[in-house]
C-alpha cells in the first residue's frame, strides 16, 4: 500500500464519489463486489467507503439541482485555489454545477462540467487529500473524460490543469493521457462507436479487481450489466460496467 499525505499535484482524481438514489442500496451493492466497508454519516445520507481502513470513495444523494441527472460517479479532480480554476473553466467553456462548498476541515470541493457536459468535481484539499488506496483490489485507480469530441475535451483539460497530453495510439478511437507533474494521472478519450447512442459524455472511474471476468459475474447476479465486451490492454483485463441504478464504472484486474 502507497500512503500519502500531502495534497496531489493539481489535476490529479483524487477522490470518487456515487450520486444515486437510493444511497443506502449503492453502499450495500458495491460493498459486495468490492469488500468495502462504508461509514454512514451523521451529518446528511452519505457514506465514507473503505478498505482495510482506508477510504477509497464516497456515496451519497444527489447533490440539489442535478436531480434529474442519472446515478453516476464523480471524479474529483485536484486544485490548490478552487476559486481561481472555477474562473479558467469558465473562460473555457465550461459551467459550475455548484457552489465552492466547504467540508467541514476536509477541504474545499464544487461541481462542474466540461465544454462537452461531463460533470466532475474540484477538491481543494486541507485535512483530507482524498482516496488513501491506489492499486489493491477495490481500489480506485484511473479515471478518463469521454465523450464525442476529443478535440473540444483536450484542449479544455490542458487549459484548466496545464496537464501535458500524450496521444496513445492502437485504438479504434482517439485517446490521450493527461500528465500532471511528469507523470500520467488520467485520460480523455472518444466514446467507441458500439456506445448506444444518447449516452452523454462523462468521467469513467476505474477500480482494481482481483477478477474481471468473477467482477462481472457479481455485477449482473446483484442487478447491474456488462455494457460491452471485457479486454484485454496492456495494463490489465478491463470491462465498463454499470451498476442497479446504471451509473457507469470500471474494473481492471491489473497485471
Amino acid at each position: 500500500m502507497t500512503e500519502r499525505n500531502v495534497p496531489r499535484p493539481a489535476g490529479t482524481p483524487t477522490w470518487v464519489e456515487l450520486a444515486a438514489n437510493d444511497a443506502a442500496a449503492a453502499a450495500g451493492f458495491y460493498a459486495e463486489l468490492f469488500g468495502w466497508d462504508y461509514e454512514h454519516q451523521t451529518s446528511g445520507d452519505y457514506y465514507v467507503c473503505r478498505v482495510d481502513g482506508e477510504d477509497v470513495g464516497g456515496i451519497g444523494p444527489k447533490q440539489p439541482g442535478t436531480e434529474h441527472l442519472q446515478s453516476r460517479w464523480t471524479t474529483y479532480l485536484a486544485t490548490d485555489h478552487l476559486e481561481l480554476t472555477l474562473d479558467t473553466i469558465r473562460s473555457q467553456g465550461g459551467r459550475l454545477l455548484t457552489e465552492p462548498d466547504d467540508i467541514g476541515d476536509h477541504g474545499r470541493m464544487a461541481i462542474a462540467a466540461d465544454p462537452n457536459c461531463a460533470i466532475f468535481g474540484l477538491w481543494q484539499a486541507a485535512e483530507h487529500i482524498g482516496s488513501g488506496r491506489r492499486s489493491t483490489p477495490g481500489s480506485f485507480v484511473w479515471s478518463e473524460a469521454l465523450s464525442r469530441d476529443h478535440q473540444t475535451a483536450k484542449a479544455f483539460y490542458s487549459a484548466v490543469f496545464g496537464y501535458r497530453l500524450e496521444e496513445i495510439g492502437g485504438y479504434d478511437t482517439q485517446y490521450a493521457a493527461l500528465y500532471a507533474a511528469d507523470k500520467p494521472v488520467a485520460g480523455t478519450g472518444e466514446f467507441h462507436p458500439d456506445l448506444p447512442t444518447g449516452t452523454p459524455p462523462h468521467w469513467l472511474p476505474y477500480f482494481a479487481t482481483s477478477c474481471t471476468d468473477t467482477t462481472i459475474g457479481q455485477v449482473r447476479d446483484h442487478g447491474g450489466e456488462l455494457t460491452g465486451d471485457p479486454l484485454d490492454t496492456d495494463f490489465g483485463r478491463m470491462a465498463v460496467l454499470a451498476d442497479p441504478e446504471g451509473a457507469r464504472f470500471a474494473v481492471i484486474q491489473l497485471g
